[in-house]
């Protein structure tokens, strides 16, 4: 994978890089074409982090070396948002989530929450992987979580609800923050199946906190769209639509990129190597089947999607590897049409996605690192689970999703169930920690509007300039997949929170830490959806759960 290059006097790990392409727009059917309805918020009350352990320390990372996860901390899970709709379950108290740690780190600590759900059966397990190791820092504090229940989706039902109605979802529990709580969550309402169109991005270097470095101010780049205008307002389907992806050209650098990955050899599909580009590989050419019909780019999609149902790949891994590497392979499912052109495999692929939700993988389930973790891990799970409850057409699972990542954002009213780590410096208000700080938040004088909380300290303890790190945009990439996802699917999530997500990449360009080898294709997708005028690369490269958005988003 790509390393990825920090800042001056910095240290850096650089790790080798695959450039990626994928194409979109096939004759075969592309779903998604009608939208889900916008949220109706839904208000789950949580507890906040738990006491730090005195006794463990914040250290910066060292390039290239993999550093010892922090301490182990519980899950947690409420979560719920969206006006209009009736109050999704409510999770209740946090479980301690364990800090995040490299390939060879002890596994976090077990958690296997499974809540009831009613009318719905359990989902399977879920896995959990680490894209950077984490600066062994104080513990995280343990917290209890609820693991959200879903509902089986009706396999052969396509949403149908208009772009401005938001779906009914199920009464949501309220989450207690008490440690030792039982969380519960029950589902009543499933959505229907809805087949989406995916993209795959390869698997980027791990970022590496190395000793503080001067980081120098420079001119940032912001939106440019005006006040009257519409926000962004996607027209549906998983990543891309049938009609978006014909009205996307076949030359032109972009175009070249993504055919140039797709003809390459991929790599065997492994949903527990974290650094594995295979994913994005197969997204390349799922994209250029739907937009040129070639059966031999299919064929080898079917492969790989044949290799992710039946040979329990995910095996041996963590949950971080799992989020990084599964919304590529379900978005390629849907942008070839499995669910027609091999109805068998689909049938089983299907069983697994549920399977892999509340897999246990190295002491966590992916809806329980999206819920507990409020970092990298948390959002590359999230992204994966959003990308699964699209495809399976579970309402009250993309409903619980939607939830939990609006107060990732920043509405702990919405979910406050994460377990930060001890080190809350970068915290705008350390009594609410978030994962994003809010508007207008500043500390001795500088501005940490948009600052990823979490990441930052993984440079270690707030100063200015910061030290340096790559977490934030790590962090990023699975918040951005997660978004577009939830976005498509009605969820107005690009404007909450005053445009959270725009004003964390305004932040990392502030401080003169712009986007930068895997993380190129992210700046496509803000100017896209912002208007902004962020700087962006020619041929970008993919990233560890996405990529080719210089095709996809950048016409």
């Amino acid at each position: 994978m790509q390393s990825k290059k920090f800042r001056p006097s910095l240290f850096v790990t650089l790790s080798a890089g695959v450039i990626l392409v994928f194409s979109t727009v096939s004759p075969a059917r592309v779903w998604g074409q009608e939208r889900w309805p916008l949220y109706l918020p839904i208000v789950a009350n949580q507890s906040n982090l738990a006491p730090a352990d005195p006794n463990e320390q914040v250290t910066p990372e060292v390039p290239g070396e993999q550093i010892p996860p922090d301490a182990t901390a519980t899950p947690n899970a409420p979560e719920t948002r969206s006006p209009g709709l009736p109050d999704p379950p409510t999770s209740t108290p946090e479980v301690p989530a364990t800090s995040e740690a490299p390939a060879t780190s002890v596994p976090d600590a077990t958690a296997t929450p499974d809540a009831p759900a009613t009318q719905a059966p359990e989902l399977p397990g879920s896995p959990t992987s680490t894209a950077e190791p984490e600066v062994p820092a104080t513990p995280e504090v343990p917290a209890t979580s609820e693991v959200p229940a879903t509902s089986l989706p009706d396999a052969t039902a396509t949403p149908d609800a208009p772009a401005t109605q938001a779906p009914e979802l199920p009464e949501s529990p309220t989450s207690t923050a008490e440690p030792g709580a039982t969380p519960t969550r029950t589902s009543t309402t499933t959505l229907p199946n809805t087949p989406t169109a995916t993209l795959e991005s390869t698997p980027g270097s791990t970022p590496t906190a190395t000793a503080p470095a001067e980081a120098t101010p420079v001119v940032t780049p912001t939106a440019t769209r005006q006040s009257g205008q519409a926000p962004y307002s996607p027209p549906g389907g998983l990543w891309l639509t049938a009609g978006e992806l014909n009205n996307l050209p076949t030359s032109g650098s972009a175009w070249d990129n993504l055919k140039s990955a797709a003809d390459e050899k991929a790599s065997t599909p492994d949903l527990s190597d974290q650094d594995s580009n295979a994913n994005v590989q197969i997204l390349a050419k799922a994209l250029v089947y739907a937009r040129t019909g070639q059966t031999s780019y299919r064929n080898e999609v079917v492969d790989a999607l044949k290799i992710i149902t039946d040979d329990q790949t995910e095996a041996g891994g963590r949950t971080l590897a799992l989020g990084r590497e599964l919304a590529a392979y379900v978005i390629s499912a849907d942008l070839i049409d499995l669910q027609h052109v091999d109805p068998g495999l689909d049938g089983r692929f299907r069983n697994k996605l549920r399977e892999l939700l509340t897999k246990t993988l190295d002491g966590k389930t992916l809806i329980e690192t999206h819920e507990q973790r409020p970092n990298n891990w948390g959002t590359h799970a999230g992204a994966s689970r959003a990308a699964v409850a699209v495809y399976l057409g579970d309402k009250a699972e993309l409903e619980r999703t939607a939830q939990v990542f609006h107060g990732w954002l920043g509405d702990i009213s919405a979910y406050s169930g994460f377990s930060y780590n001890s080190d809350l410096s970068w915290q705008a208000d350390s009594s609410h920690p978030v994962g994003i700080n809010p508007a207008g938040a500043t500390k001795d004088g500088h501005s940490i509007d948009g600052a990823l909380p979490e990441e930052m300290r993984r440079g270690g303890s707030f100063r200015w300039p910061p030290a340096s790190t790559n977490y934030a945009w790590e962090g990023l990439q699975g918040a951005f997949v997660q978004a577009e996802i939830l976005a498509r699917a009605g969820y107005p999530v690009y404007e909450w929170e005053d445009r959270a997500l725009l004003r964390a990449v305004e932040f990392l360009y502030g401080i003169n830490w712009p986007a930068e080898s895997d993380d190129e294709w992210m700046p496509w997708m803000v100017n896209k959806i912002y208007g902004a005028n962020f700087p962006t690369a020619t041929k970008a490269h993919a990233g560890k759960n996405m990529g080719w958005t210089d095709w996809t988003h950048g016409n």
